[in-house]
């Protein structure tokens, strides 16, 4: 007796684009796709960004990780004012988030790196040629050590 499927749930916000292959698959197969986002990623405040005594201009490249971590970075700037310097470095886990950079800086090849393959090692390797900038690295209260 084989049991088909009917619903499918995806731990992730439903996509914007109509263009999604979750779409084609729920109408090939007949499914019914249920969309509810597990994790919620929420910005610090800047008085808690503030208590932590951490000076944004002080440091010459900045470590981003993910999209999130672009948005809720240069968000936190906005409310503190301040104007980040054309001479920062961005240094990107993927090029797709080097790519959304776009949306808050002029994308000049010189100072945005990223890894190929997206793995953690292939970053240290942009990073180490690097070695005398003081880095940034936003991330979340729950992440992985390395």
């Amino acid at each position: 007796m084989a049991l088909k499927i009917k619903k499918v749930l995806v731990s992730q916000p439903r996509p914007t684009s109509e263009k999604s292959p979750y779409f084609d698959i729920a109408e090939k197969y007949g499914l019914h796709i249920d969309f509810r986002p597990f994790i919620k990623v929420e910005p610090l405040s800047s008085k808690e960004f503030r208590q932590q005594k951490i000076s944004i201009l002080d440091h010459t490249a900045v470590i981003f990780t993910a999209r999130t971590a672009i948005d809720h970075f240069f968000h936190l700037c906005e409310e503190l004012r301040i104007t980040i310097p054309e001479t920062m470095k961005y240094f990107c886990m993927t090029e797709a988030v080097a790519v959304y950079l776009q949306k808050y800086i002029v994308y000049r090849k010189r100072k945005i790196f990223f890894g190929q393959t997206g793995k953690i090692e292939d970053l240290v390797s942009v990073i180490a040629k690097h070695n005398k900038e003081k880095y940034l690295v936003p991330v979340s209260d729950v992440h992985k050590e390395d």
